[in-house]
């Protein structure tokens, strides 16, 4: 084996729509491989599968550690916690033993999950020693977490990323959000519009299909004015998380740059950090509590 296939142990994480595995050393990362798993909803075997059909190109030993977040069969903590306050354990029913997941997150009031968030807030505090405020994580599903004193103290997650999927491929946007890439100017006047007033949310889309009916809108204009109005309506939502306070937005850079614009054009600064790095960082965290390094 040459040292990409014998790595010390495997990082893994669980998202909404793909399994990613990192191939580690300790000490350093080994290169990154990234992987379609099945489609949601996810359950143990489809799970095992996937895993498998990616472990086995490497033909590790199964003894093999693997440290994995994002997966909800494996527990949860409740608010407010350290991110990383829990002890990896074995996800029920699965034939890799060597496997172990740090539990997610919840919260009662009001009913919400994260899994696998948690540990990029994990790894972006490793970062960024005593840092307190609120960070955003823009994706699928975005969420908003108030972070103080090295613990998640609340947090409030949204669907404004599938929305925004869903309506592009509605039979009255499909054709208008094809191709193009974004007018700043439109995606600005769409924000303010809803953030003044946010009852408006549903008459606005509807607007954009009629447009595109009438007259052919722009695919430009249409995409921007779609992310404005819902991206808005997340922001007024969520304005008791991000006003007056410390903004960090962890991120790809084509997700964070919407939300760092339109908190910008509040007058609020926000960070950026790349989420899979600080995922990453967050899983080497995890290893190092749990084997004592």
């Amino acid at each position: 084996m040459n040292d990409f296939t014998a790595p010390d142990w495997i990082a893994l994480h669980l998202g909404t729509e793909t399994l990613r595995i990192w191939p580690m050393k300790d000490g350093r990362p080994d290169t990154v491989v990234a992987c379609t798993s099945p489609p949601p909803p996810w359950e143990t075997q489809a799970f095992d599968s996937a895993l498998g059909s990616l472990l086995d190109t490497w033909n590790l030993p199964p003894e093999t550690p693997i440290l994995g977040c994002g997966v909800f069969e494996a527990g949860r903590r409740n608010v407010p916690c350290k991110p990383l306050d829990a002890v990896p354990v074995p996800l029920p029913h699965s034939r890799f033993s060597a496997l172990r997941v740090i539990p997610g997150v919840s919260q009662t009031q009001p009913p919400d999950l994260l899994g696998g968030a948690e540990i990029a807030i994990a790894g972006f505090l490793s970062l960024n020693g005593d840092w307190d405020g609120v960070i955003c994580l823009p994706g699928a599903r975005s969420r908003w977490v108030q972070v103080s004193a090295g613990e998640i103290i609340s947090f409030q997650s949204f669907l404004t990323g599938e929305m925004i999927a869903l309506l592009a491929q509605s039979p009255g946007l499909r054709a208008a959000l094809q191709g193009g890439d974004w007018e700043q100017s439109v995606f600005d006047d769409a924000l303010a519009q809803i953030l003044s007033r946010p009852e408006k949310l549903a008459a606005g889309l509807a607007s954009i299909e009629a447009e595109a009916q009438l007259d052919g809108i722009n695919p430009t204009r249409a995409r921007a004015r779609l992310s404005g109005l819902l991206i808005g309506a997340e922001l007024a939502a969520a304005k008791p998380y991000w006003l007056g306070q410390n903004i960090a937005i962890l991120g790809s850079s084509e997700a964070s740059a919407p939300y760092r614009a339109a908190l910008e054009s509040q007058g609020v600064p926000a960070i950026l950090a790349d989420h899979d790095r600080m995922l990453l960082e967050g899983l080497k965290q995890a290893r190092r509590l749990a084997t004592g390094g």
